[in-house]
């Protein structure tokens, strides 16, 4: 089983999915899991820190309504759900601004999972 994960692969859902929720956890940038409805089943610690949601629910709640909604724009969530009808989602797109830093830049890469879900993968300049 692979011990990691690369944002750049051409297989990152293969790589996430190789992977347990704890070394997920410990990956450099962060995670967040969907179900085919857009609701969150895995937020990274990675994640809640370095976007600065931190410890707030988000197991259960629509990713692009209720955590993110900021994203439910057609340059995000309108390119994801482009690639879903043709099939496949292998979406990155450069994004600025999260919960704690609003002129952070962010790297966001939205893969399929095999379950018919969405990984999205949160890359951001280190800082800390």
């Amino acid at each position: 089983m692979s011990a990691n994960a690369d944002f750049n692969s051409a297989n990152l859902a293969q790589e996430l999915e190789a992977l347990s929720d704890e070394a997920r956890d410990q990956l450099d940038f962060g995670v967040v899991k969907l179900d085919m409805t857009g609701n969150v089943i895995f937020y990274s610690l990675t994640e809640a820190r370095k976007s600065g949601f931190k410890r707030r629910p988000a197991i259960g709640r629509n990713f692009f309504l209720e955590i993110a909604p900021c994203m439910n724009r057609p340059e995000m969530k309108g390119r994801i759900d482009s690639a879903l009808s043709r099939g496949k989602v292998d979406v990155e797109i450069g994004w600025v601004g999260d919960f704690d830093d609003p002129d952070g830049e962010i790297r966001i890469r939205t893969v399929s999972a095999s379950d018919g879900g969405l990984w999205i993968a949160l890359d951001r300049p280190s800082a800390d």
